[in-house]
């Protein structure tokens, strides 16, 4: 997770997800997933930014390029913060989805938009229902 001045949110956006690629590129790290997440206030001022853009970046590198991830952060004057963690599993898209090029990508289709094939397929799985009973009618009722 990076966390960059909102200042730097409009036009020169591109520029910026370009310059993370590249700095974990330049660490030999495999990008899987750049996303874009709100403007926020941030807790405390960073330097003189009061509000920071996150950007969540999925990559695969080697546990030594970290460290040296951390300072190339540290000297780029785009960057505010890093927090790098370990998982196992991505989660789902909440923002806007870029390519390391900083084009932007089309949003994935909804989770809702597949659930109806799979109601379907445990329809067809269900056991057929039983025929409706007549109920038997006594004389004089």
């Amino acid at each position: 997770m990076f966390v960059v001045d909102a200042a730097k949110g409009g036009s020169e956006f591109p520029k910026i997800i370009r310059h993370i690629a590249d700095l974990l590129t330049r660490q030999g790290a495999a990008i899987e997933r750049m996303e874009r997440w709100d403007e926020r206030k941030l807790s405390y001022p960073i330097g003189q930014a009061k509000r920071g853009i996150y950007i969540l970046v999925y990559f695969r590198a080697d546990g030594g390029a970290i460290s040296q991830l951390r300072a190339n952060v540290g000297l780029s004057e785009e960057l505010l913060r890093l927090l790098v963690l370990r998982v196992e599993k991505q989660s789902p898209v909440r923002g806007q989805l870029f390519t390391p090029q900083g084009e932007v990508l089309p949003q994935p289709a909804p989770a809702a938009v597949a659930a109806p094939e799979a109601k379907e397929a445990v329809a067809e799985t269900a056991p057929p229902a039983a025929p409706p009973q007549e109920a038997e009618v006594e004389p004089g009722q």
